[in-house]
């Protein structure tokens, strides 16, 4: 199990909305999703969604393969907060205040072609939002990672003050 990750909006709960706009990121990145669960959408519940795409979905039809050949950059889990939890708050300093998480990436560990990437579409769309694993990231420390190409396979654990 490696480190899991969050995204967080200031003021507002997300909405079904937003969550197409996520499910839509991914799709453009040539991924699959396993779809939204409707009734626990309606009530508020909170619920995961499967990303994967076709290389990992190859591998997995192939009788040959092998666990450890499989790419942790082909496949994600998020789970969705429609009604974000107390638990899940963080101060966060560059919106002044505690907000809860919404998304929380299962895993992102070896992901480190996949997050860069999401997160550089993903703040085009949601420019006031913030990502955090061990340090918390804004849309102009993910810009300066996303332009340091190749990206740093370490670079969710390090300081965005260093990109």
């Amino acid at each position: 199990m490696g480190a899991s990750a969050s995204l967080f909006r200031k003021g507002e709960y997300p909405t079904e909305k937003d969550l197409d706009i996520i499910i839509d990121i991914f799709t453009k990145m040539k991924f699959y999703s396993s779809g939204k669960d409707k009734d626990k959408l309606s009530t508020g519940e909170s619920f995961s969604i499967s990303f994967t795409n076709d290389h990992w979905r190859r591998r997995w039809d192939d009788e040959d393969y092998q666990w450890d050949s499989l790419d942790d950059n082909d496949h994600i889990i998020i789970y969705f907060f429609p009604k974000p939890k107390e638990s899940h708050k963080y101060y966060i300093p560059s919106m002044g205040e505690e907000v809860p998480s919404y998304i929380i990436f299962d895993d992102i560990s070896g992901r480190e072609r996949l997050f860069p990437e999401f997160l550089h579409r993903y703040f085009k769309l949601f420019p006031e939002d913030v990502f955090m694993e061990e340090y918390f990231y804004t849309k102009d420390d993910i810009d300066k990672l996303y332009a340091k190409v190749p990206w740093n396979e370490i670079w969710s654990y390090e300081d965005p003050g260093t990109f």
